[in-house]
């Protein structure tokens, strides 16, 4: 099968991801609550991938980005092995190293490698959270030229969340994003 419809940078980011999310070290399958988070966060540290993410209810969502998945997938780049159609379960396809071949990514392979290092031990729910955490405090920074509070941060993840996570657990993941300077992480979000 050859490839059609995907041969873009982007791509070949995802498809490395889609190719790597394991590697052994976790047993969460790569969904796409997870690809858009990844992507997100990508992004978010510098990774030059051309999608606009807004909030959505799961947090920052691609419209494109979740089209790309649909051609990756209709390309044989990536195979989506879920019996659900509601649920992903990404895996490489026969065409991912095709792909992977044709475009040059390794000046960004360290950085890929840890950021999937860095969140392959979170379930989609907490990666909705950390990510929307992320976007309202990094957005509201770049619009008002000035960082909002932890409190404020909070007080709109629950709003936007209502009741789905406890203030509680939102200060803490406030507070680890923090700790790990992830508020940094900013650099293309805004493009």
């Amino acid at each position: 099968m050859s490839i059609l419809l995907c041969d873009s940078f982007e791509d070949a980011v995802i498809t490395y991801v889609v190719k790597n999310w394991g590697n052994g070290q976790t047993n969460i399958p790569l969904g796409r609550t997870l690809v858009q988070k990844i992507c997100y966060f990508l992004k978010a540290k510098g990774i030059p991938l051309d999608f606009k993410f807004d909030i959505y209810h799961y947090g920052p969502y691609s419209q494109e980005l979740y089209s790309r998945m649909d051609e990756l997938v209709a390309d044989g780049i990536v195979i989506d092995r879920s019996e659900q159609k509601s649920k992903s379960v990404y895996k490489p396809g026969e065409n991912t190293d095709e792909l992977m071949n044709q475009h040059d990514i390794s000046q960004y392979i360290d950085e890929i490698d840890d950021i999937i290092k860095l969140f392959n031990q979170f379930h989609p729910t907490e990666m909705e959270l950390l990510a929307t955490i992320h976007y309202l405090q990094t957005t509201a920074t770049k619009y008002y030229g000035t960082a909002p509070t932890k409190n404020e941060v909070v007080e709109k993840v629950l709003t936007v969340k209502r009741d789905k996570f406890s203030q509680e657990l939102i200060s803490r993941a406030y507070d680890a994003l923090k700790q790990a300077d992830l508020f940094a992480w900013d650099k293309n979000l805004g493009s």
